[in-house]
């Protein structure tokens, strides 16, 4: 028999007194406070109001440009870069298999795609997958690190996850333990971390990179941070590396890499290496060196214990105190930047270095709370790692396409860095890899003040006004953290040759306006 509830009158109104007295509806009050509180710049008040001008461009109002160009996200299809044919079309047939049958596709590319549908029980890209992703890609992600690097790596540690930042929040997510935890992390810094940080309740501690020394940092900068967080009460969990930098566009050096390395085995941190932009090295004498790699060739200097390591694929074993056979690494990588550029396919993967099966377990149970990532996106990852090889019929195309693409990237980083430090008031470090330019911007006096009136960032106000008279779209550097009292702005060489050469004429054209406008003098 269903039971029934009843009140008396006096309940009855003491109820809908109390119930007055709750919000009608969810609000922004309602929320996690540390929610709100969390900043992300590359998609915050300038870009914003970019789409606001789009609408308006697009009703036919107008404007004093007419189109806007989107230099505030490493978002390379978007601004022209064209999909690699071979990645294109192996997918279109992962997606659609009848295509497999027409004719219409060179041999490599049905090979791969017949390898990819087998892979998932020919369900194609419809079906889940496992959670931590499809053997056959982990394999290959597997196979590329020991080419890449000359030492080993199991398919085991290895995710594969919906783009890099679904590893980077999954990892932090882990780390932080409670509200007295806490990340190092670089300034200037990709705000995807301090986001993520301040999400979970952690704690962020910034290092900062100097911009007179390359956007480098210094040892004793990451001793003096560690001891100030030790001050704070702060128990320090990991530390966040990006490199190639973002949004500072530097190149570690292996000597930087080292002592990185050896600071967080001393401080017993783990390491988050974000390596997405690998492939984007564009000086000459530069190069990329992984944070595996170097750190296996540390390891491998003590015989004994890296015969132990590669005997047990994994360290966790006792040893002696801030050893380098102690220390733990979270690499990233994804399809979103290097040459691939296919931000939209959400491609990623993540490396455990140094961890037990134990704690990849509980990774891999965070894993299967999403089920899968997106099974195309991972087959994309698949392509990325192990492209063409000579003599496959795709190759001479690929070659073609992957070269200019290079190329490309390679004459604009050079001419945006010679052209940004002949603009009055602005000057910018090389830009020896990546995808972005991180420029000073020296403002007068009189504008720092309006932005204070205003209730912005002097060098958001900047930002505002160049989208508003260029259609530029651009992200100030408060965003990403700077030194106090220097103004910054982040953008990227993505644009092609042509609409590059305008986005620098329109550049500097504003600049030379906004100087004489709030007085050159003064700074």
């Amino acid at each position: 028999m269903a039971q029934t509830w009843s009140c008396s009158h006096a309940d009855w109104t003491l109820l809908k007194k109390e119930s007055s007295l709750m919000p009608h509806k969810f609000t922004l009050q309602d929320m996690d406070n540390k929610i709100r509180t969390a900043q992300y710049a590359v998609r915050g008040a300038v870009p914003a109001r970019a789409g606001e001008l789009q609408a308006k461009l697009k009703a036919g109002e107008k404007l004093p440009f007419d189109r806007l160009v989107f230099c505030n996200i490493g978002n390379p299809h978007a601004v022209g870069q064209k999909p690699i044919t071979f990645y294109r079309q192996v997918a279109a047939a992962v997606t659609d298999p009848s295509l497999l049958t027409a004719g219409i596709y060179p041999e490599d590319v049905k090979k791969r795609a017949t390898e990819y549908l087998a892979a998932t029980n020919n369900a194609g890209s419809g079906a889940y997958t496992d959670s931590s992703g499809l053997l056959l890609v982990r394999q290959q992600v597997a196979e590329f690190l020991l080419r890449r690097d000359g030492f080993p790596s199991e398919p085991k540690d290895i995710y594969l996850t919906t783009g890099a930042s679904e590893g980077v929040k999954r990892a932090i997510s882990a780390l932080i333990k409670d509200e007295r935890c806490g990340m190092l992390i670089p300034r200037p810094q990709y705000p995807l971390y301090s986001a993520a940080l301040t999400m979970v309740g952690g704690r962020i501690v910034y290092y900062d990179m100097f911009e007179e020394k390359g956007w480098k940092t210094t040892y004793e900068e990451l001793n003096q941070a560690a001891n100030d967080a030790f001050t704070d009460g702060i128990k320090l969990r990991a530390m966040t590396v990006i490199n190639p930098g973002n949004p500072v566009g530097a190149v570690l050096d292996r000597e930087d890499v080292v002592m990185l390395i050896n600071f967080a085995t001393e401080q017993k941190l783990v390491i988050l290496a974000d390596e997405v932009y690998q492939e984007n090295v564009y000086r000459e004498g530069k190069q990329f060196h992984s944070f595996k790699k170097v750190l296996r060739e540390l390891q491998k200097d003590d015989p004994v214990a890296y015969k132990q390591l590669r005997k047990n694929r994994r360290v966790d074993e006792l040893r002696p105190a801030a050893s380098s056979q102690d220390t733990q690494l979270i690499s990233f990588h994804s399809t979103s930047k290097g040459i691939i550029g296919e931000c939209g396919q959400r491609g990623g993967y993540m490396e455990y270095v140094g961890f037990s099966d134990q704690v990849l377990t509980q990774f891999t149970k965070m894993a299967a709370t999403s089920l899968s990532s997106n099974t195309l996106g991972q087959i994309f990852v698949g392509l990325m790692v192990n492209p063409p090889k000579p003599g496959d019929p795709s190759h001479e195309l690929f070659e073609k396409e992957t070269s200019a693409i290079f190329q490309g990237l390679t004459r604009r980083a050079l001419r945006m860095t010679e052209a940004l430090n002949k603009v009055p008031g602005i000057s910018s470090q090389p830009i020896d890899g990546a995808m972005y330019a991180f420029p000073s911007v020296q403002l007068p006096k009189k504008a720092i003040e309006e932005a204070k009136q205003k209730e912005q960032e002097p060098d958001g106000l900047w930002c505002l006004q160049l989208l508003e008279k260029t259609g530029i779209v651009t992200v100030p550097g408060s965003g990403f953290g700077q030194k106090e009292g220097s103004f910054h702005f982040r953008t990227t060489i993505l644009p092609p040759d042509e609409l590059l050469e305008e986005v620098i004429t329109k550049l500097t054209t504003f600049q030379e306006d906004f100087m004489k406008t709030y007085g050159g003098g003064g700074y």
